[in-house]
């Protein structure tokens, strides 16, 4: 056996020692669907809309810890064009999914990381470099429950900018570090 071979072996045993266990996924018996209010922007409003509503639904009927979108099953979003009271056409969104948990092994806190990201509202505009407040630490929670490293300061500066042209390398959307309609949808996604 040669030392390169040898070496890829040792690395690829040690990989798998350490890499973290499947979690068994416990799932609730039923379906939960919930709408956003009407927007309208789809990607700024309608869209998220629907993630925050879905998250704060079954949180209201099940409890903490059965929120994470990522983890439910047989996941549906429909988005409509719906007539408002005063005659004007507006995006609404419903997520429908069953919404699961992790077994009791599970280290995360209730809710899952994402659950560190109900303190802020969700993404209603286009964000850059330059703006500020409350959207900018929700796209910041975000970027940090995808994997991303960036401070959650309300500043969207150059390390926000870097932060989400890596999350859009990943995803494989144009790499303009704007969080526009596409990043915004797959960032809530």
């Amino acid at each position: 056996m040669t030392g390169l071979v040898r070496t890829l072996l040792i690395g690829a045993a040690l990989a798998t020692s350490f890499a973290p266990s499947a979690q068994a996924l416990e799932c609730h018996s039923s379906s939960i669907a919930a709408s956003s209010r009407l927007y309208i922007s789809k990607s700024f409003g309608a869209f998220p809309g629907s993630w925050a509503a879905w998250r704060k639904k079954v949180k209201a009927e099940i409890g903490d810890g059965w929120q994470a979108w990522r983890r439910a099953r047989e996941p549906r979003i429909e988005c409509d064009r719906v007539v408002d009271d005063v005659g004007k056409k507006r995006w609404q969104c419903t997520r429908t999914a069953i919404p699961c948990r992790l077994g009791s092994t599970d280290s995360q806190p209730p809710g899952g990381p994402i659950a560190l990201c109900d303190q802020y509202p969700v993404i209603t505009r286009k964000l850059a470099r330059g703006d500020s407040g409350d959207q900018v630490r929700m796209l910041q929670c975000l970027l940090k429950v995808h994997g991303i490293k960036t401070d959650i300061d309300g500043n969207f500066g150059y390390d926000t900018r870097a932060a989400v042209r890596e999350f859009q390398r990943r995803n494989d959307l144009e790499m303009d570090g704007v969080v526009g309609d596409k990043t915004a949808e797959k960032l809530s996604g």
